[in-house]
């Protein structure tokens, strides 16, 4: 079963087109409040790295393995066919920003920046042309975390660096 999908402003969140991925998020949902400039810049940041560290953890969007690689790519790569985590050279994932928005907005926007890798990436989440391993996006659990977090550190008063810290592990623990 799908996992739930973060909250934002309309129905549809992540949107997928061969030139375009990405995914709105509406934090005042989750910190219950206005964001302010800040702590949307530092919730979308833990977002990419949430993202980045479940997919080098070999896990989807919704918790499952990815399907394994075939044996005459895995060998033609030089990987195990199950160690599939989508990083080979690492384009793909570097490929994951976040677009700066509106002071006035209480959302923030994951989007894989423009090129060759957001092609590769929707042929990844929709299983176009490729085997379907769904990873671009957060859940609703992973942005009440991630929320939670920002609350609880009051990033305001520490550094990016200290909050990533701070945050390690914090879904790899099995909670």
């Amino acid at each position: 079963m799908a996992k739930k999908k973060a909250k934002g402003k309309r129905s549809t969140l992540n949107r997928a087109a061969k030139k375009k991925m990405f995914q709105e998020i509406d934090i005042k949902h989750y910190l219950g409040e206005k964001p302010t400039a800040k702590q949307k810049k530092v919730f979308a940041d833990l977002a990419i790295d949430e993202i980045r560290s479940r997919t080098l953890q070999n896990e989807d969007i919704n918790g499952k393995k990815f399907i394994k690689y075939d044996k005459k790519y895995a060998k033609q790569k030089g990987v195990s066919v199950n160690d599939v985590n989508l990083f080979l050279k690492g384009k793909l994932l570097d490929s994951i920003g976040r677009r700066k928005s509106n002071e006035k907005v209480s959302t923030v926007f994951l989007q894989m920046k423009k090129g060759k890798e957001t092609l590769k990436a929707f042929n990844h989440n929709t299983g176009d042309k490729l085997k379907k391993r769904e990873f671009f996006g957060i859940t609703d659990e992973e942005a009440r975390k991630i929320a939670q977090r920002i609350k609880d550190e009051e990033p305001d008063k520490k550094t990016l660096k200290e909050l990533r810290e701070s945050f390690a592990g914090e879904f790899s623990d099995g909670e």
